[in-house]
C-alpha cells in the first residue's frame, strides 16, 4: 500500500508542476489587456485586435501552403502519369510548369486559357467543335489517345511549338490534325485574343452609343467558326515530304473534320489546283483553306516572285512539317526532271532544307510550329531548336539515348536472313511466299529499276502483285496505292517512296530485298507494319557485299530488344567505308541466274552483236 500510496503521490507532484509551467508561459504570452490596467474601451479594442491579427496571418499561412503543396502534388502526379504511359520530355522541359497536362482521353479535351468567349449560349464553338471531332475519332477506331496524342493534342491546343519523336505507326498524326483542326476553325478575334485584348475605350463608346447590333456582328467569332471575309486565307499548312504521304494526310484532315460547324475546307496542293488556290488566297470573296496539305516543292513554286498569282501565307496560323527529319535534311530533296540538270535556283535544284526555309520565310512569326518524326538525330534536333521558339519537345516509346532505336515499334518481329549472293535474294522471295504469306505485304528495293524487275519477276509466278516507285506517273502510283489499300494487291513492291508516313492498315510483313544503308531508312521501312497495335514481321535479307552497312543494321535491332549475333556487331567497316556508308551499293540485276549462267549470256549476246555488225559491214561493200 505504501508503494502505491508514493506512486501517486508522486504522479500528482509531476501533473501539478506542469500545470504551473503552462499557467506561467499563459502569463507571458496573455494580451498587455490582461496584465496592466486599461485605461480607456479604445485600448482594449486595439489591444484585442493585436491578440487575434498573427492568428489570422497564421492561417493564411497555412492556407498558402497547403495550396502550394496540392500543387506539387498535381505535378509529381502528372509526372508518374507520364512515366506510366511512356511520355518523356527533354531535359530543357523538366521543370517547365507551363506545359499543359496530358490527357487521358479524347474527352479530356478541353478550351484552352487562351480561348475566351462571350455569350450565353449552352455550348460554347470548343465543344460544338469537339463534339464533331470526337464522333469522328470513334469512327475510325481509335478508342483512346496514343502517348504522343496524350501530350502533343494539350500541347498544341495551347498554342506551343512542339517537337514530337515517337515510333512508327505510334499515331503522330493525330497529334497534329486534331488541333490544328480546333486552331483553323475558331475565329481571328478569339485567335488573337482582340475581344479581351481589345480597344477598351471603343467598347465602352459603343455601350454608351447602344449600338447592339454592331457589337454582336464584331462578337459572331465568339460563338461561331471562322466564315468572315477576313478569314479568305490559308490558316493552317501541312508539310510532307512525299505526295503520297501528303495525299494521306489530307484524307486523314477530311475525315476527321467531317462535320465541323460550317464545314471544312481542306485542299491537296496540286499542278492542277495549284491556280486556283494562289488566287483564292489573295482574293477577299475567297472563303479560305483550314487546311492546306503539300509537298515542299510544289509550294515554293507557288511562292516564286514571277509567277502570275504569289500564293499568300499571311494568316497561317500553324505550320506542321510532318517526317521532320527528311525535311531538314541538307542533302536530301533535289529533284530534276528526266536526265536534264536542274537550273541553278531553280525550285528543283533545292534541297528539302532550302525549301523549307524559303517556306518558313513567307510564314508568320506568331504562326504555331510543330515538328514530328520517327527518328529525329542531333543534326536534326539542333535545326529544329533554331526554328521552334519555347517549344515542348516530347518523345514517347522506347527510353533509350538513340532517337533511332526509340523510333522502332515493339509490336514488330525482326529477322536478319543471309542468302550468299544477289541470286540467292529472289530465292529466298520465293520460298518465303510458298511457306505462305498472309497479305498484304511489302516489299523494299533499292532502286526503280531493280524494283520494276522484281515486279516482272513475281508477276510470271502468278503473285497478286504491284510495283509503285518515282519512274511511274502520278496517276499510275495512285492507282497501285488504291489497289493496294483495297486488297487486290497482296505484295507492293516499292522504292523508300513508301518508307516514310504511309499508313497502309494491317500489313503483315515488311521484307527488305536490299539492305538499307541506314538505321533511319530501316526504322521507317519495317515501321509500315505493325500500326495501331496490330502485329507486325520484317526480314531483312543480306549477301556478303552487304557486311559494310550490316552492323549498323545489327545494332538498331539489338538496342530495341532483337538477340544479333555478336559477329554482326563487330563487323570492321574498313578505311574510308564509315564516310561512304550512305552511298547504296552497286547490285547485279534481279534474276535467279548463276553467274556463270550470266556470263554465258552476255557472251552469247556480245557474239550475236558482233556477227549483226560483220553482216552489215558486208551488205554495205556490196
Amino acid at each position: 500500500m505504501d508503494e502505491i500510496f508514493n506512486i501517486l503521490s508522486s504522479t500528482a507532484r509531476i501533473d501539478k508542476s506542469r500545470r504551473k509551467k503552462k499557467a506561467k508561459q499563459r502569463e507571458l504570452t496573455a494580451p498587455q489587456a490582461q496584465r496592466t490596467n486599461i485605461t480607456s474601451s479604445e485600448d482594449a479594442a486595439e489591444d484585442f485586435k493585436n491578440t487575434i491579427t498573427p492568428k489570422e496571418d497564421l492561417s493564411n499561412s497555412t492556407k498558402n501552403h497547403s495550396a502550394a503543396k496540392q500543387k506539387q502534388i498535381h505535378h509529381e502526379e502528372i509526372a508518374a502519369f507520364r512515366n506510366r504511359v511512356g511520355i518523356y520530355l527533354n531535359q530543357s522541359n523538366k521543370h517547365d510548369l507551363t506545359i499543359p497536362d496530358p490527357i487521358a482521353s479524347f474527352g479530356e479535351m478541353a478550351n484552352p486559357p487562351w480561348w475566351k468567349e462571350e455569350g450565353s449560349s449552352k455550348k460554347s464553338t470548343f465543344q460544338l467543335l469537339a463534339s464533331a471531332f470526337i464522333r469522328n475519332i470513334e469512327r475510325g477506331r481509335w478508342i483512346n489517345p496514343t502517348p504522343i496524342q496524350m501530350q502533343g493534342i494539350p500541347s498544341l491546343l495551347a498554342r506551343r511549338d512542339v517537337l514530337g519523336c515517337a515510333p512508327t505507326g505510334s499515331g503522330k498524326s493525330g497529334a497534329f490534325i486534331i488541333p490544328t483542326l480546333f486552331l483553323s476553325s475558331v475565329s481571328e478575334d478569339i485567335f488573337y485574343n482582340r475581344i479581351r485584348n481589345g480597344d477598351a475605350n471603343q467598347k465602352e463608346d459603343q455601350s454608351k452609343k447602344g449600338k447592339k447590333n454592331n457589337k454582336k456582328k464584331k462578337l459572331k467569332g465568339s460563338n461561331g467558326v471562322a466564315e468572315s471575309s477576313s478569314q479568305n486565307k490559308i490558316r493552317a499548312l501541312f508539310l510532307a515530304p512525299s505526295r503520297e504521304l501528303a495525299s494521306q494526310l489530307h484524307r486523314e484532315v477530311e475525315r476527321l473534320g467531317e462535320g465541323k460547324m460550317h464545314g471544312l475546307r481542306a485542299a491537296l496542293l496540286s499542278k492542277t489546283n495549284a491556280a486556283t488556290i494562289c488566287s483564292n488566297s489573295t482574293s477577299s470573296s475567297s472563303a479560305g483553306l483550314d487546311v492546306l496539305v503539300t509537298t515542299p516543292l510544289r509550294l515554293v513554286e507557288c511562292l516564286k516572285d514571277d509567277t502570275d498569282k504569289k500564293l499568300d501565307l499571311g494568316s497561317v496560323r500553324i505550320v506542321v512539317l510532318d517526317e521532320a527529319d527528311r525535311l531538314l535534311d541538307a542533302s536530301d530533296g533535289k529533284t530534276g526532271k528526266g536526265d536534264a540538270a536542274p537550273q541553278s535556283g531553280s525550285a528543283f535544284a533545292m534541297t528539302f532544307l532550302e525549301q523549307i526555309d524559303t517556306i518558313l520565310s513567307h510564314i508568320p512569326e506568331t504562326a504555331v510550329r510543330a515538328l514530328f518524326s520517327a527518328t529525329i538525330g542531333s543534326s536534326v534536333r539542333h535545326l529544329a531548336e533554331s526554328i521552334l521558339r519555347n517549344q515542348v519537345d516530347v518523345s514517347t516509346g522506347m527510353k533509350c539515348g538513340n532517337s533511332t532505336v526509340a523510333g522502332v515499334n515493339d509490336n514488330i518481329s525482326q529477322e536478319l536472313m543471309f542468302v550468299g549472293k544477289e541470286e540467292g535474294k529472289l530465292l529466298a522471295i520465293r520460298q518465303i511466299i510458298a511457306k505462305g504469306i498472309s497479305p498484304p505485304v511489302i516489299i523494299f528495293m533499292q532502286s526503280k529499276d531493280r524494283a520494276q524487275a522484281l515486279f516482272m519477276e513475281l508477276l510470271y509466278d502468278n503473285v497478286h502483285v504491284d510495283v509503285i516507285h518515282a519512274g511511274k506517273s502520278q496517276a499510275a502510283r495512285d492507282a497501285a496505292v488504291s489497289r493496294f489499300r483495297k486488297g487486290d494487291t497482296w505484295v507492293l513492291i516499292c522504292t523508300d517512296l513508301c518508307a516514310r508516313g504511309m499508313d497502309f492498315k494491317a500489313v503483315n510483313m515488311v521484307i527488305n530485298y536490299d539492305l538499307p544503308t541506314s538505321g533511319v531508312t530501316y526504322v521507317h521501312r519495317i515501321g509500315r507494319c505493325g500500326r495501331g497495335g496490330r502485329k507486325g514481321e520484317s526480314i531483312t535479307l543480306f549477301t556478303e557485299a552487304d557486311f559494310e552497312h550490316l552492323r549498323t543494321i545489327a545494332n538498331v535491332m539489338k538496342h530495341s530488344g532483337c538477340d544479333i549475333p555478336e559477329w554482326m556487331l563487330n563487323v570492321n567497316l574498313g578505311k574510308g567505308m564509315r564516310s561512304k556508308s550512305r552511298i547504296p551499293i552497286k547490285r547485279h540485276t534481279v534474276d535467279t541466274s548463276s553467274s556463270y549462267g550470266k556470263r554465258k549470256k552476255r557472251n552469247k549476246r556480245q557474239a550475236m552483236e558482233t556477227t549483226e555488225k560483220k553482216k552489215r559491214i558486208v551488205d554495205s561493200n556490196n
